[in-house]
């Protein structure tokens, strides 16, 4: 798996706004005219420093994500693997190659139940319906309680979209493989919308 970048610290402008708040009780108090300029600079500066953090956070991301298209089939196979088993109490492990029946990885949760999850790292196409057909497949050979099939792409076909609705196999994105990785550096449980238990 690669290693994320340490996030740069950006100088945050709180030292400008309490600067701003002391200055304009100074003026306020003293002079009425600087209470409504100073109210404009203050709103000004937490709107840049929003738009700022925006454009953090879309770097961050597009970061990410070119670090998961980098990934070879197995290597994106092994860092779900390594995902899922770094979430609050589940294990997992990647299956070996040809033989792994279309299911990648297979996750046990919490209560014990198990997930079976199909790997697919098409960074420029959607996914379609074969890999829900493999994967429903895959979670009765494993006996398992869910699926999930993943993507290190842009989405799912409206067809496999429709399959793994009425299979109840649950579906992630690249962002959602994304936001498990945060939640698994945080220690944070992920949501059963994600990995059920």
């Amino acid at each position: 798996m690669a290693r994320r970048k340490r996030k740069q610290k950006t100088e945050s402008p709180l030292p400008f706004f309490i600067a701003v708040a002391i200055f304009g009780s100074i003026a306020a108090a003293t002079n009425g005219y600087w209470l409504p300029l100073i109210a404009v600079l203050a709103v000004g500066m937490i709107v840049l420093s929003v738009k700022v953090q925006q454009q953090q956070n879309r770097r961050e991301k597009a970061l990410a994500l070119a670090e998961l298209h980098a990934l070879n089939p197995r290597g994106l196979e092994l860092h779900v693997a390594q995902v899922i088993g770094a979430l609050p109490g589940w294990t997992a492990s990647a299956n070996r190659g040809s033989s792994d029946q279309g299911a990648d990885v297979i996750a046990s949760g919490p209560k014990g139940r198990k997930v079976a999850v199909q790997v697919k790292h098409y960074p420029n196409s959607n996914v379609g319906n074969k890999a829900v057909q493999e994967i429903v497949a895959s979670k009765a050979i494993y006996k398992c309680a869910y699926a999930v099939v993943v993507t290190s792409g842009p989405g799912f076909t409206k067809a496999a979209k429709e399959l793994a609705q009425a299979n109840r196999v649950v579906l992630w994105h690249s962002d959602d493989l994304l936001w498990l990785q945060e939640l698994a550096k945080s220690g944070q449980v992920p949501p059963q919308s994600l990995l059920p238990t």
